[in-house]
């Protein structure tokens, strides 16, 4: 198949969830032996310099641009409010970039199109004005309810504004529906919530998956350097720093910020006092000036990683507090394919086949869910039990050769209606 993902992200570099989960799909379709074309965004706030794609990169996919600037613009947002449209939803419309989607679809065909999220639900109109190849919608989450979620956590005017997001967002999510040829949910949660409010179109759920070889081969090349002083040793013992703690996301994403304030106002403190010397990390990108300039005890603001994967591994206990959002965390399902020992709260792991108690940590209160850090900090064989049943469960169900199989099946399908 001649495959077309459009994308509100420029794929380069796999600095969050988002991008991440896009090029598992590209990577999967490449090497179900599928031709894939890339159209993307590339926004001011995550912007990429298109020369910097590695090379073997652009064997996988034809990755174009269009610059698109959808900085939130606060007289832009008042003026909304006497709207019925929804702000969010209208940043994302650019006529330079439906120029360019006009221009690529004039010029190839494509037996599929795949929309990298709600927020290009608005060029569908132009997709089937010039090209007949069948349209699915690929969820990273039910928009709506990360806005419900973060509406019942503010005060009441930020509450009341929040709301009004929410049911606008609800209303173009549920007016489109049923428009596409199929839909992609990342989750069986979320599929379920999309059935729930009337989705009569095919369904696939499918996650967005981890490469969990690249995984063996990053563990692989950190310790080639002293493969003689490690033999015998386990990650725990040489790589990791002990009583570590750490969170790595978009710190512009609001679940993540409201995520990190619940645990260090209710967790954080529970946690020192069992363990004086545990020390959490906070690694991200976009942090916000005010968390830059935040002092809290044993707290480390790291702020941007060069290596995701060195990071990771060189802690012991990875964290997902999140109460709002909805999808799947992909950061999540890395940690895991890395072999963490990991806590979340249930929003957090969400979608997931986990097993609370085996191979990771599921608590929603801060007495819970500090216990379970505390436990996993301070009791090595325990630690080390989750360490393996979460790269065991990695491998079996998040490696996205596949995932990607199941849902190249679907589409076959889907392209021959």
């Amino acid at each position: 198949m001649r495959i077309l993902q459009i994308c509100k992200k420029f794929p380069y570099p796999l600095k969050d969830g988002e991008v991440i989960g896009i090029w598992m799909y590209s990577k999967g379709f490449h090497y179900h032996r599928h031709a894939v074309t890339i159209l993307a965004m590339n926004t001011h706030k995550h912007f990429s310099h298109p020369e910097l794609v590695p090379n073997n990169w652009k064997n996988i996919a034809d990755i174009k641009s269009v610059d698109v600037n959808t900085n939130v613009h606060f007289g832009k947002v008042f003026l909304n409010l006497f709207r019925k449209s929804c702000y969010n939803i209208d940043r994302f419309y650019s006529q330079k970039f439906v120029h360019q989607l006009i221009q690529l679809l004039q010029t190839q065909e494509f037996d599929l199109i795949q929309l990298e999220g709600v927020y290009l639900s608005q060029y569908v109109s132009v997709i089937r004005k010039y090209s007949k190849a069948k349209i699915v919608l690929r969820t990273q989450n039910v928009e709506f309810k990360i806005w419900e979620r973060e509406a019942n956590s503010e005060t009441f005017l930020k509450k009341k504004y929040l709301e009004l997001m929410a049911r606008r967002m609800k209303t173009y999510e549920l007016n489109l529906l049923n428009l596409y040829d199929a839909i992609v949910p990342v989750s069986c949660s979320d599929g379920e919530i999309f059935k729930s409010v009337g989705c009569k179109i095919p369904m696939q759920v499918c996650e967005h998956g981890v490469d969990t070889n690249a995984v063996v081969i990053s563990s692989l090349n950190s310790l080639s350097s002293d493969c003689e002083s490690t033999i015998g040793q386990t990650q725990d013992d040489k790589r990791t720093e002990e009583f570590s703690v750490f969170h790595i996301g978009s710190m512009d994403w609001r679940p993540n910020l409201l995520g990190l304030e619940w645990f260090l106002e209710n967790c954080w403190p529970i946690i020192l006092k069992e363990i004086p010397e545990a020390k959490l990390y906070l690694a991200g990108r976009n942090f916000p000036n005010s968390w830059k300039k935040k002092i809290i005890q044993n707290v480390v603001m790291v702020g941007e990683v060069e290596n995701a994967a060195s990071f990771i591994q060189s802690k012991q206990v990875m964290i997902c507090p999140l109460h709002a959002g909805s999808g799947i965390r992909v950061k999540l399902m890395e940690g895991m394919s890395f072999g963490k020992a990991i806590v979340s709260t249930t929003i957090g792991a969400e979608g997931l086949p986990v097993e609370n108690g085996k191979n990771i940590f599921i608590a929603d209160d801060a007495f819970a869910f500090s216990n379970s850090v505390i436990q996993l900090l301070s009791k090595k064989e325990l630690r080390n039990s989750f360490e393996t049943e979460a790269r065991k469960l990695a491998e079996q169900k998040f490696d996205y050769r596949v995932l990607i199989s199941d849902l190249l099946n679907f589409y076959s399908e889907l392209v021959k209606k």
